[in-house]
């Protein structure tokens, strides 16, 4: 029988502090098993009625609040979405530039306004500051060095939002799994979503359109453009205070598919060596690989955030292990050809950007899966291997963040 560490540390009051903050969820267990041996014992009572009254659900009012604050931040971001025509500004030059932030930016005012004590104003600081560069930058309609800036622009917005859902505890890998967790959640929610407003969409046009009237153009230009803006804000809302942040769809997803990515990706490497495909000559061949790379990427992350070490998950191990070992193989193949365009072709900000991203990915793998084979054979925790997943996010938020400010001056915005 596995020892209840929990059982071990009574008595030592900083050890089981230790314990509670190492891991909430497999204290919960030992605490449940340690109270049916000891029912009488005093300290563990104590725990048990703390740990009740953490998880106890939020009171109504402050379950209204948030709800007040939606409507409020809802409202806000529709406005914000059409101050182009507000200001006359050019469409397609507002939405590329300002619908990621705002999109994003008020899922960050919604949490500082939640969790108002626990703001961390270095956030707002960083939306300021973006907001800036977002007005300097000049048209990047005929320079590359723009285009990759504006494409980086929404992970530094992400990572500004992840300060402002961590609040102080940002360095923990705790919040940050958490926020890991949050993002796949809110996806997940944001696309189901955005599917009924599809269904509802249709049958409204339809409806209109029974007795000759014409809504499409205005429905699309005004309905669509606040559904579009605010569905990432519901499903927040949604995460926060209907699930109570404890929803793990993102995470059951991921373990369901990652077997079938694993099949996936090592048939499409075969068919690739059988076809003779090469992405060294065919660009949109290394688009593609760069984005599987990036889904496979996302998939192994959410199959680590779900482990549990309380079960025996010899199997999805082994998945995950192999899934982690054909990425690199992947990613080595689309580094070999970012090596060879850089030969042949020269350098230009999109193969910067592209090659940088792929680097820093591998590196992170190769930890991953070095840590993950320790952890296979019982060397390390599993906590191991979360603070080895969310140890390496600032170093992506700094090359988002170079990428965003530094890349149109290095190519003097060309």
């Amino acid at each position: 029988m596995k020892t209840n560490p929990l059982i071990s540390a009574l008595g030592h009051p900083e050890a089981l502090e230790e314990l509670f903050h190492a891991d909430m969820k497999d204290f919960t267990l030992w605490l449940h098993e340690a109270l049916q041996i000891y029912p009488e014992s005093e300290t563990l009572k104590v725990w048990n009625a703390r740990l009740a009254y953490l998880q106890k659900p939020e009171p109504r009012e402050k379950q209204g609040r948030k709800t007040v604050i939606l409507v409020f931040v809802s409202f806000m971001a529709c406005v914000l979405v059409k101050m182009n025509a507000i200001l006359h500004l050019d469409t397609q030059w507002f939405m590329s530039r300002f619908f990621p932030l705002i999109v994003i930016g008020t899922m960050a005012v919604y949490f500082s306004l939640t969790e108002f004590r626990h703001r961390n104003r270095f956030s707002l600081y960083g939306f300021a500051g973006c907001l800036v560069l977002l007005l300097l930058l000049p048209d990047g309609k005929h320079s590359a060095s723009v285009t990759m800036a504006l494409i980086h622009m929404p992970l530094v917005f992400l990572s500004l939002l992840a300060l402002t859902f961590m609040g102080h505890g940002w360095m923990k890998p705790d919040s940050r799994i958490l926020f890991i967790r949050y993002l796949g959640e809110v996806l997940i929610y944001t696309a189901i979503i955005l599917l009924g407003g599809m269904i509802l969409t249709g049958i409204t046009i339809g409806l209109f359109s029974l007795i000759k009237v014409n809504i499409g153009n205005w429905y699309s230009e005004y309905i669509v453009v606040f559904g579009l803006t605010t569905a990432p804000l519901v499903a927040t809302y949604l995460f926060d205070v209907s699930t109570e942040r404890k929803s793990r769809i993102a995470v059951i997803i991921a373990h369901i598919f990652s077997p079938l990515f694993l099949v996936t990706v090592i048939v499409y490497l075969v068919v690739i060596i059988a076809k003779g495909r090469s992405p060294y000559s065919d660009r949109e061949f290394l688009i593609t690989i760069n984005g599987l790379l990036l889904l496979v990427l996302a998939i192994t992350v959410y199959s680590i955030c779900g482990k549990d070490d309380t079960k025996n998950q010899r199997l999805q191990d082994v998945i995950s292990i192999g899934l982690v070992s054909t990425t690199l193989v992947i990613n080595l193949l689309a580094l070999s050809a970012m090596v060879f365009r850089w030969a042949e072709y020269g350098v230009t900000p999109n193969r910067v950007a592209v090659t940088g991203t792929n680097i820093l990915i591998f590196i992170h793998l190769v930890l991953i899966l070095k840590t993950y084979a320790a952890h296979a054979v019982k060397r390390c925790p599993v906590q191991a291997l979360l603070v080895t997943v969310s140890g390496f996010l600032p170093i992506y938020t700094a090359w988002s963040v170079l990428m965003a400010a530094a890349l149109p001056l290095v190519f003097n915005f060309k």
